[in-house]
């Protein structure tokens, strides 16, 4: 491997890395979020922050990796990257302006939409992160593609959490005066908008200390040039292909309530039954992080395959990849199904809503898939089919809320999820299958898989059962229920999937970060011979 491809891959395990932490993050806080603010509160938080997510992926997953691209594919002519830098910014800008100004003063329609206008001080204080994803982008677009991964990564770690702790501590503050919930969930808004310029300022710092290296590229307002229409389009939809989960917040947003009061419900009690049914989304982005950190890997992994012409490559990399993530997919849906009371009550003090989180649960398999075949698509330079396969799951969420919900009120809403991502994931592996032919290389055990995921769910059910009939029903009592049941029916999985052979110790070296696994196999037979 040569200089410049250890540096990417350097780069993307860097970048894989800090993913990882800022999701764990995004998981982490929400928790004493909902303590303290309740299931109403964390109604309120949820139902601005597909505005703040957006915005986020804008400034991580869009923005930045189109400019960093055309930067790369520049060449080292100084002239020409710094023109491409200039030409940038105001497009970048003038986009942030535009979404800041339809958010800010667009607040009291989009809450009046949402049915409750109470929401209008939250979406205006979240609207403000838009006027800093222009910097963002351009700074992190300069050094990624320069292949420096290190100012993007640390940005990302610093702005998460400094936004979650003032999330936390402003809640706190609010709450414990004696203000509403509303005022609560502003205040936890501006704490995201805090986070966005510590990262800002974290990027400025990278910027001055390499600025020998990087001088022509400071961010400057300049008249749009040719590349910006190209650069706004290229973002915009390699934002789309990440935004699964969000833009199905955004429909729930807009439509949970609204449908909820039409079909009888009391507007309060809608409201609260939206708070409860949100509580899955940090299971779901936790039961997701395994298949965000690989599809990440697996881009260059691909694109380098592809290079090289290596279609036996393309095909290897792809199947492993699928069949990995499928087995975490399905081994995360079926095992929180199992323990989602206990696992409810640990978290959030009760276990209102786990049939209905049990069920969105079930999305975390078609979503695993999803954005596994997002990054290979991707790698492969097909980005165009996981934006088609993202718009055409949120209209069928829409249609799916709309059909559902009167009958089956928050339940509905799972099972749309479920079915619109489970439509985005079949298109997705559709093209895939067509482009690569991954399916026909790669043996996927089906059965050995199923039976050992089956097993993994009875066993963590005894575990569950046993633990259930000697301790009291108290939250305590539930996380060590939830935390015995969980490592147990882990344990069983891999044993199962060691006895089964599902996998090759040598495939294992042909995924990115999975290497290690392969250590843990040989040493496994060894000891067994």
């Amino acid at each position: 491997m040569d200089d410049q491809s250890k540096q990417i891959w350097q780069g993307a395990v860097v970048l894989a890395l800090a993913m990882v932490i800022v999701k764990i993050l995004s998981v982490v806080y929400r928790i004493p979020y909902q303590n303290i603010t309740g299931d109403t509160g964390f109604y309120v938080f949820q139902q601005v922050y597909p505005f703040y997510g957006i915005a986020s992926t804008f400034a991580l997953a869009g923005f930045p990796v189109a400019l960093s691209r055309i930067l790369s594919e520049s060449g080292e002519m100084a002239a020409h990257r710094e023109k491409l830098v200039q030409e940038a910014f105001p497009a970048f800008l003038a986009a942030g302006i535009l979404l800041f100004v339809l958010l800010f003063f667009g607040s009291a329609h989009i809450a009046s939409w949402m049915g409750d206008a109470r929401l209008q001080l939250p979406i205006q204080a979240t609207s403000f992160i838009y006027l800093l994803v222009p910097f963002v982008a351009v700074f992190r677009g300069v050094f990624q593609g320069a292949e420096q991964m290190k100012p993007t990564a640390c940005s990302q770690v610093v702005e998460q959490s400094v936004r979650v702790l003032c999330i936390i501590g402003f809640s706190y503050y609010f709450m414990s005066q004696g203000y509403s919930v509303y005022t609560a969930g502003a205040a936890a808004t501006t704490g995201s908008v805090v986070g966005a310029l510590a990262g800002l300022l974290v990027l400025f710092l990278f910027f001055r200390r390499e600025q020998k290296e990087q001088r022509g590229m400071r961010p400057r307002l300049t008249l749009p040039g040719k590349s910006s229409v190209q650069l706004l389009s290229a973002g915009l939809l390699l934002s789309l292909c990440s935004m699964i989960l969000l833009l199905f917040q955004l429909a729930d947003a807009f439509t949970f309530v609204n449908f909820l009061g039409k079909s009888g419900i009391v507007l309060e009690n809608a409201r609260e039954i939206k708070g409860i049914f949100d509580r899955a989304q940090p299971l779901l982005q936790l039961g997701t992080v395994i298949a965000t950190s690989l599809s990440l890997a697996a881009v260059p992994a691909v694109a380098a395959a592809k290079r090289r012409g290596d279609a036996a490559g393309v095909r290897k990399i792809c199947g492993l990849s699928i069949k990995v993530v499928f087995i975490i997919g399905l081994a995360a849906a079926a095992g929180l199904a199992v323990i989602i009371e206990p696992v409810n009550t640990m978290l959030f003090e009760n276990k209102e809503g786990s049939l209905e989180i049990a069920v969105l649960g079930i999305s975390i398999l078609p979503v695993s898939l999803f954005l596994t075949s997002t990054g290979l698509l991707q790698g492969l330079g097909l980005t165009v089919y996981p934006v088609i396969s993202v718009l055409l799951a949120f209209l069928l969420k829409i249609a799916g809320n709309a059909v559902l919900m009167p009958s089956f009120h928050a339940l509905g809403a799972s099972a749309a999820t479920v079915f619109a991502s489970c439509l985005a994931t079949g298109i997705n592996l559709f093209f895939l299958e067509k482009r690569t032919g991954f399916a026909t290389v790669e043996r996927f055990y089906g059965v050995r898989i199923g039976s050992a995921v089956a097993l993994m769910a009875v066993s963590a059910w005894l575990a569950k059962s046993g633990l259930a009939a000697v301790l009291p029903e108290t939250r305590t009592a539930s996380a060590v229920i939830s935390l015995g049941s969980s490592a147990g029916g882990g344990i069983v999985l891999l044993a199962a999937l060691l006895l089964a052979k599902v996998f090759r110790a040598d495939d294992l070296m042909r995924i990115p970060k999975l290497q290690k696994i392969r250590h843990v196999m040989s040493r496994w037979k060894e000891r067994r011979s």
